[in-house]
């Protein structure tokens, strides 16, 4: 090597170490608080998209509503419709008495 190098290496070794030494802890805190940032960041987002609101569940059932007029659709209640089904055929009375008569 020439001897100009090796004496600019020898000077300006402790200035590059002094800076490496330097950086290291303030690379450390700039991670840290750049992590945490991104976090309260991450949290807020998730709270904005967790789910609709009751005014924007609302707003979706009147707009539902109001293509269901504009179609004029049947009100949709499933449970009306899963009740039909659980009830029995319609029987008349007599026909209930013949059963009770032939039981016996």
């Amino acid at each position: 090597m020439d001897p100009v190098l090796i004496g600019i290496f020898n000077v300006l070794a402790p200035v590059l170490a002094t800076l490496g030494v330097a950086t290291v802890p303030i690379g450390i805190i700039w991670i840290l608080k750049h992590h945490q940032f991104r976090m309260k960041e991450l949290e807020i987002e998730g709270q904005r998209l967790a789910g609709p609101s009751t005014h924007q569940l609302a707003a979706i059932e009147a707009r539902l509503a109001a293509i269901e007029a504009a179609l004029h659709l049947p009100e949709h209640n499933p449970l009306a419709s899963r009740a039909a089904m659980l009830e029995g055929p319609a029987t008349t009375q007599t026909q209930e008495q013949q059963s009770a008569v032939r039981e016996r």
